[in-house]
């Protein structure tokens, strides 16, 4: 969800639509309001949250940062600590618990989300634009140097490291490597090793999200990874993240608190 949406819109916009995304067996903990009502609508729950799960979301969603730098060796500066950090952002817990989209936590150098099922999804580089343009000014080159089986083998090995189900991405879906053309634009009869490799559903054309379960952006030469997406929580065999006392964080004893004015992914 983009940023820049108010939380009163929000409700407002969703419950109208009518979407049920939450089912009869995953209701909120007892005592909890249901961000879903009897007829399958949002209702104002979608908002609530308190303290004590805010802090406890955040504790585990940079813990899970912590542990996708460390298994991709990223340059980053371990263990990254709240001191660290740049930005946060925990979504509520009746939003939470719907979407299955926790919150995510920013370095100066990347993003870390847990943004679907609960688990690890999205990895986004924070200086993607700059990093691109110092690459076309250094590595523009001609075309008979393109290896797209290079690009591959480096973003396959990075999804593996993280537990994404590569395999079944190879089966399920049609497999893209180009050249990234929305970063980088090199002059006609050349390119920038920056690639983007993605796995399109099979009977689709276009590189619409909805149609692209992963997708990995890699600047070769350095073997640099610049974002990394799964959308498809199928995908993803990494374990969720775990409350294991959802119920005392969400009692109504913790003081709720009013979340910002958006949400995230």
């Amino acid at each position: 969800m983009a940023a820049g949406f108010s939380s009163l819109w929000l409700v407002s916009l969703l419950a109208g639509t009518g979407v049920l995304l939450g089912g009869p067996g995953d209701d909120p903990p007892p005592g909890v309001p249901n961000p879903i009502g009897p007829d399958g609508k949002y209702t104002p729950a979608l908002m609530f949250t308190t303290k004590a799960y805010h802090d406890e979301a955040f504790r585990l969603v940079l813990q899970e940062a912590n542990r996708v730098a460390t298994e991709l060796r990223l340059p980053e500066k371990l263990p990254i600590t709240e001191a660290d950090l740049v930005e946060r952002f925990i979504n509520a817990f009746g939003y939470a618990h719907v979407q299955k989209a926790i919150g995510n936590v920013t370095t100066r150098n990347y993003t870390y989300y847990v943004s679907q099922g609960n688990r690890f999804s999205y990895l986004e580089g924070t200086h993607q634009a700059k990093d691109c343009r110092r690459y076309q000014r250094l590595y523009t080159w001609p075309l008979s140097r393109m290896d797209t089986n290079e690009a591959y083998q480096l973003a396959s090995q990075c999804l593996a490291a993280l537990s994404m189900d590569v395999l079944a991405l190879n089966r399920d879906c049609v497999l893209v490597v180009e050249p990234d053309n929305d970063y980088v634009h090199p002059p006609q009869g050349k390119f920038v090793p920056v690639y983007y490799v993605y796995w399109r559903k099979r009977g689709t054309e276009t590189g619409r999200v909805g149609d692209v379960p992963a997708g990995v952006r890699v600047f070769t030469p350095d073997k640099a990874l610049l974002q990394l997406r799964v959308e498809d929580p199928k995908y993803i065999l990494r374990a969720p993240l775990v409350f294991t006392n959802l119920h005392f964080l969400l009692s109504q004893t913790n003081v709720p608190v009013r979340p910002r004015t958006t949400v995230r992914p």
